[in-house]
């Protein structure tokens, strides 16, 4: 039943929350022009509960809804966020002891228009590692270290990648090239967990090509692509040097090119299990 979420409980802790049956709210992730990963947030205002601090829309779950319904409920009644431009791609469960916070992480490749309804002072799009200067939220506070994505550059030596699975690349390099690039096209702004498992934002994909596979250079498209002028190796190296390991991860299974790196490397596996079945 809708609205049957709203009302007041106290959970095991002895703490009152808001929302019979728990409650989520939207994480969401962009990317700016520059390659910035942008946060939505919320100035709530002074009325609501822990007003004039910032958060994320978010609010009482009904006993309908999951957690990623809720969220994007509440985000487009109090951010005017279309469900429709939302990527959601994990859940983070707040427990307090029969009642529980939902964090819904998602993303979206740019900044979103936003309309701040009664309970927004203000809405915006903070740059990440401005969020920690904020008055946030409690609640927010609190789990905010868990959910920081920081932004991460993928570097793909796409002869490797391609030639990693049979969908006819020996044929149509160039083809094959493109298809490999067209389906990274959707991963701005993206939320990923790297091989170790933190959680990254893609802020930006650079594709380098080779021998017939060049042309692709040519295509526009938010991914930059690399025409190596000799091998795709030297390119990929010139490309990572001085980079911090940390932001930069290198797609590729060539052992003479992930010693030449001193960035993190990890095999096209790890790429493909991620992308579309061709």
């Amino acid at each position: 039943m809708e609205g049957d979420g709203n009302g007041w409980v106290s959970c095991a802790l002895g703490h009152r929350h808001w929302g019979l049956h728990g409650a989520a709210g939207l994480l969401l992730y962009a990317v700016d022009d520059r390659g910035t990963p942008q946060v939505l947030m919320q100035h709530r205002a002074a009325w609501t509960n822990e007003g004039d601090t910032w958060g994320v829309p978010g609010g009482a779950r009904d006993s309908h809804e999951d957690a990623p319904a809720a969220a994007l409920r509440e985000a487009a009644e109090e951010a005017g966020i279309p469900s429709s431009g939302v990527r959601v791609r994990e859940v983070s469960r707040d427990e307090h002891g029969g009642w529980a916070y939902e964090t819904v992480l998602a993303d979206t490749p740019v900044p979103l228009p936003t309309v701040a309804n009664q309970e927004s002072e203000a809405l915006a799009w903070v740059p990440m590692a401005e969020v920690e200067g904020l008055r946030l939220h409690p609640g927010f506070a609190g789990t905010w270290s868990r959910h920081r994505a920081e932004p991460l550059a993928l570097v793909v030596d796409a002869a490797n990648v391609v030639g990693s699975r049979p969908d006819g690349w020996w044929r149509d390099r160039e083809g094959a090239a493109r298809r490999l690039r067209e389906s990274l096209e959707p991963w701005r702004a993206r939320l990923v967990r790297d091989p170790d498992g933190a959680l990254r934002v893609v802020a930006s994909v650079l594709l380098v090509v080779e021998g017939r596979a060049r042309p692709v250079s040519e295509d526009p498209g938010w991914v930059d692509v690399v025409a190596a002028p000799g091998t795709g190796d030297d390119a990929i190296v010139d490309a990572t040097e001085g980079q911090p390991s940390g932001r930069v991860l290198l797609v590729t299974a060539d052992r003479g090119l992930r010693a030449r790196v001193g960035t993190a490397v990890t095999g096209p596996t790890w790429l493909l299990d991620r992308l579309p079945t061709p």
